[in-house]
């Protein structure tokens, strides 16, 4: 799947075009260009700086916190109404991340990942070693 095609903060830079394009120009750059994904910001061609934040729904919240009549939207963001769908390449690298930290079997179940093989285990060394 293409990021661009993707839903979530991508709605979201149409519906704050739709308000005022000028006004939230850097929201909407950033949220149209999957700044504020949660599986892709770190990795946008040409956007280092998206990776700079810790979290980019808490970066999104922050962000529209600037413009006190965006409350509704800011509000929305938090009860998860545009949060990203992992794609399988989303997916993959999460499933490996948690390889590489050793987790318990029960936590690739909670995310609905194949629980690894020893031998998966034994190929991916854990980011601590």
């Amino acid at each position: 799947m293409n990021s661009h095609n993707m839903k979530g903060t991508i709605e979201l830079a149409d519906i704050l075009k739709q308000r005022d394009a000028e006004k939230y120009k850097a929201i909407i750059t950033r949220a149209a260009n999957n700044g504020y994904h949660d599986h892709k910001f770190m990795s946008i061609p040409g956007h280092p700086e998206y990776a700079a934040c810790l979290c980019p729904k808490v970066q999104l919240v922050t962000d529209l916190s600037v413009f006190p009549e965006l409350d509704d939207i800011k509000k929305d963001v938090m009860e998860g109404k545009y949060d990203e769908v992992a794609d399988e390449q989303d997916a993959a690298e999460m499933r490996g991340w948690l390889i590489e930290d050793g987790a318990p079997d029960s936590l690739f179940k909670e995310f609905g990942f194949k629980v690894p093989t020893e031998a998966e285990r034994l190929l991916r060394k854990p980011i601590n070693n």
